[in-house]
């Protein structure tokens, strides 16, 4: 790790108040073809709950997964309440904090996200390897594992029909691309979240380019970490999952001196 990295660590486990939030896909969990054979690598879910612990330390997992799934992969359910860590499933529309409600989707929107259904399943059904994942306000399309000019034509084609649905708000990423009915972003779930909590500093750590909104939303005192290659406006970088667990672990270590 880098001394300016490891500098910034210790700024933000020195503020009062902090948010400690990060992606799980490339994250927590190197990726893998099989997006429900991906697991928290050794330490990680054990680094957040320590986080969870401490004084004036609000703990997120962020992710573009539903939160019923987010729950089962990551483990982090049902935790003792000074262990809590909070779930954000859904780029921000859906939350485990139970203050913030359920938003129903409205008649438009449910009817919206049927034809996206619909026109989605008929794209994966005309692309052999494509795969086809249901959220309770998205439709995503997943080509990884798939041949490239299949990929390629299976992703012109989602995004071209989502041009046609008005209330269609497309997010793409990593061999995915989400069509979604409802108007989120990990960017406004964090901010919100900081808000929450009465938080003078975020870390916020992901891979993927629907995690560059969640870096451009945070401020100076912020500490945003992109993991892996790639365009990014995170201010710090590493270069693997498991780099990114040893700033987890320095965290902890820095939080617990800045809290005894």
């Amino acid at each position: 790790m880098d001394a300016q990295l490891q500098s910034a660590i210790d700024e933000l486990a020195s503020r009062a108040t902090i948010v400690v939030a990060t992606d799980f896909d490339g994250v927590l969990s190197p990726l893998v073809e099989d997006p429900m054979a991906a697991r928290p690598l050794p330490g990680t879910v054990e680094a957040l709950r320590a986080l969870a612990s401490m004084p004036r330390t609000t703990v997120a997992a962020v992710s573009g997964r539903d939160l019923e799934t987010l729950g089962a992969l990551t483990g982090l359910v049902d935790l003792p309440d000074d262990e809590r860590v909070v779930l954000v499933g859904s780029h921000g529309a859906q939350t485990s904090r139970p203050e913030a409600g359920v938003h129903a989707l409205s008649d438009a929107q449910t009817m919206a996200l049927r034809a996206l259904d619909a026109a989605l399943t008929a794209i994966v059904e005309a692309h052999p390897g494509t795969r086809i994942e249901r959220k309770p306000a998205a439709v995503v399309l997943h080509t990884r594992g798939v041949e490239q000019s299949v990929a390629d034509s299976a992703t012109a084609d989602t995004v071209a029909m989502a041009s046609q649905h008005s209330k269609a708000h497309v997010m793409p990423g990593k061999c995915v691309v989400e069509l979604s009915v409802v108007d989120s972003d990990k960017g406004s779930a964090l901010v919100d979240l900081a808000a929450w909590c009465g938080a003078d500093a975020v870390y916020y750590a992901g891979d993927d380019v629907t995690d560059e909104r969640a870096f451009a939303r945070l401020g100076d005192a912020d500490l945003t970490l992109k993991v892996g290659e790639g365009d990014t406006v995170a201010r710090h970088r590493v270069t693997s999952p498991q780099e990114a667990a040893e700033v987890l672990e320095a965290l902890v270590e820095a939080r617990a001196r800045h809290t005894a």
